[in-house]
């Protein structure tokens, strides 16, 4: 497969962004072991998504599609049966360390392993936490999948003080904790994402949570329920700062969902000069949404603080693409987690951008970008990947804006978290050339 991403004349009209990533995983693993069968509307499809669904139906759980919707019989928190074969995620550290933490109560064994990226990314991070509340799992002698995880004679609740913002390590520790003995309190420094509170507490859980700390008190069982799954704004942010870098512009995306701890970008952006106008405020379940019109801007410079960072952190590539189109110096402080990704993206983002010909230095451990301002158009180069989705859709977004087009290296990479990409750009004028 070949990408190149063509300059655009400027991008218009409507769609309806497919389901969130993390929301979905969250879904299919909280219908598995309520009591009872979970009706999934707008499931996301892709590989990552798709490689938790196959795990669980490996363990025993029905799921089956009809008209649209995913159907899922669960079979309560310790229903799951052992699997004939190691539970393959792919590139999926979402849901690696959430089912790692589901799988830690159960009373069989279990080995998990992905791909080469996912291979490489730290389980230290889950295995240290679960280990502390009595989990027999253990990594490779670096850490690293595959994961083996056998039975545990008790499994106590945990007051755990975050050492780095994770909603991963979070939703680990609360799976384990289903099948724990006493509560489990745990505080975080910074907040990051709440995807797991909220679902747990949509499918009946006993559980409290706010800015700095989630409370989950003894919880018997879950209650199937009928799930919607908000549009994913992660994969929304790719198509507003396209529509804000580039002229004669004005989309609307449809029912995106607007979790306060995921839309740091959006609010960067409006900081930033953005116009951008959310309106139809509603809700699916515990999770609120919205639709978003977005047109073109002039964009001036933004900083991100350490506080930022654990809820722009999926962001953080597109957000360096539009800070290179904006006016000034940006500035990113404390982004060492980037490195820690599916890629190291801090790097993949610095050997595209000296390529598009934009000044970019690290000070300390503050990254900075110096913009070149609406009008500037990027030079045609190979972007290289590293097999990264949010890498590969960052540079074609900048490719809207070249003086003729950006190659993409590896696009397949772009399955794992939004295979409608190239399709929903197209639609709303993007200029993607697939070979």
């Amino acid at each position: 497969m070949k990408l190149i991403s063509k300059s655009s004349e400027g991008l218009h009209g409507e769609i309806k962004i497919p389901g969130d990533k993390s929301i979905s995983h969250r879904a299919l693993i909280c219908a598995s072991i309520s009591d009872g069968t979970s009706k999934i509307s707008n499931l996301q499809e892709s590989e990552d998504v798709i490689n938790t669904l196959n795990s669980l139906k490996q363990l025993g759980i029905r799921i089956y599609k009809k008209n649209e919707s995913y159907f899922v019989e669960g079979k309560g928190f310790k229903g799951l049966k052992e699997s004939e074969n190691q539970l393959y995620f792919g590139n999926s550290g979402t849901g690696t360390r959430l089912m790692s933490g589901l799988l830690s109560i159960q009373n069989f064994s279990s080995s998990l392993t992905g791909d080469d990226s996912l291979s490489q990314r730290p389980m230290k991070r889950i295995i240290e936490p679960l280990v502390k509340m009595g989990v027999n799992i253990s990594g490779s002698k670096e850490d690293t999948l595959p994961l083996r995880i056998t039975p545990s004679e008790k499994i106590n609740g945990i007051h755990y003080e975050m050492p780095i913002a994770s909603a991963q390590v979070k939703s680990a520790i609360l799976f384990a904790s289903l099948g724990a003995t006493g509560d489990t309190k745990i505080i975080e420094k910074t907040k990051s994402r709440d995807h797991t509170e909220r679902m747990f507490e949509f499918f009946g859980a006993n559980i409290r949570y706010s800015d700095k700390e989630t409370i989950l008190k003894n919880t018997d069982k879950f209650t199937p329920q009928n799930v919607e799954i908000p549009g994913d704004f992660s994969s929304s942010a790719f198509f507003i700062v396209a529509a804000l870098i580039s002229k004669n512009s004005d989309i609307t995306l449809r029912e995106v969902g607007m979790n306060p701890s995921r839309i740091a970008l959006l609010n960067k952006l409006i900081e930033m000069g953005g116009d951008i106008q959310v309106f139809n405020n509603s809700s699916f379940g515990k999770e609120p949404i919205a639709d978003v019109n977005v047109k073109s801007s002039s964009l001036k410079s933004c900083e991100v603080t350490s506080d930022d960072v654990a809820n722009l952190i999926d962001e953080l590539p597109i957000l360096f693409v539009a800070s290179s189109f904006a006016e000034g110096i940006s500035s990113f402080n404390e982004i060492e987690e980037l490195k820690h990704k599916e890629s190291d993206r801090l790097k993949a983002m610095q050997d595209g951008l000296d390529k598009m010909k934009v000044k970019n230095f690290l000070n300390g451990n503050v990254f900075c970008i110096e913009g070149m301002g609406k009008n500037y158009k990027s030079p045609n180069f190979l972007a290289e990947t590293y097999y990264d989705h949010r890498i590969a859709m960052s540079f074609a977004i900048a490719g809207l804006n070249s003086t003729s087009s950006i190659e993409i290296a590896s696009p397949e990479s772009i399955n794992t978290s939004f295979p409608e990409f190239i399709d929903l750009g197209n639609r709303l004028g993007c200029n993607f050339e697939v070979s």
